[in-house]
């Protein structure tokens, strides 16, 4: 297996992914996975199941907007602060702090930061052919595009364990611990909504309790 990926052979290709045109300040990223790397994730035993294409941090986005009439993977945002405005085939949302939202490959949408309280964002696209089986694991369907999950440390350890594959520049070993780490992220949603569902739960028994 290659390890390694020339600048020539990567600056050759397109990328496999459609992200926004976002001027990215330096205190955000943007990583987006090389084609030739892309290509061996989908055949590679080890990640050809589930694989990222691009990820990043996004600060109090200003600005950040996207209309994707075809998408063609999956995207995955946690919003961690501020508030954005969202419509998925025709149907409108808020996404607000806390907020995790799934837009699917073929959910055509258009997403806007509220120019007065952007949000802050980590984010994901990936693709695979476990990739609508992870959807559902989550929670998410046609109806549901958005859980509420509020802080979780956990989900944020995630994410930056997939922006700490920038300091292997592009080998491919680097990514196909990032693939992995993807699925572990996807996984442990669920148990991240369950603890914020007890966490409500105990929240309202100590109100009932005075009451």
């Amino acid at each position: 297996m290659m390890d390694y990926f020339s600048m020539n052979e990567i600056a050759a290709k397109k990328p496999a992914t459609q992200t926004s045109q976002w001027p990215v300040p330096a205190d955000s990223v943007r990583y987006v996975v090389p084609e030739p790397i892309v290509r061996l994730l989908a055949a590679h035993p080890l990640t050809r199941e589930l694989y990222p294409l691009a990820f990043g941090h996004y600060r109090r986005a200003a600005g950040h907007h996207m209309h994707r009439e075809h998408h063609r993977d999956n995207l995955l945002i946690y919003c961690t602060d501020g508030k954005a405005f969202l419509n998925v085939a025709g149907v409108p949302h808020t996404v607000e702090a806390g907020d995790l939202l799934l837009l699917p490959a073929g959910a055509s949408h258009r997403y806007t930061a509220d120019p007065d309280n952007p949000w802050t964002i980590h984010w994901v696209h990936y693709t695979g052919p476990l990739a609508e089986d992870f959807g559902q694991y989550m929670g998410f369907d046609d109806s549901t595009r958005i859980r509420h999950l509020g802080r979780q440390p956990r989900l944020l350890v995630d994410f930056n364990g997939l922006l700490s594959v920038r300091q292997t520049g592009f080998r491919a070993r680097g990514l196909i611990h990032a693939s992995n780490r993807l699925r572990q992220l996807l996984a442990a949603v669920p148990i991240n909504a369950d603890e914020t569902s007890q966490a409500r739960q105990a929240e309202l028994d100590s109100l009932h309790s005075f009451m």
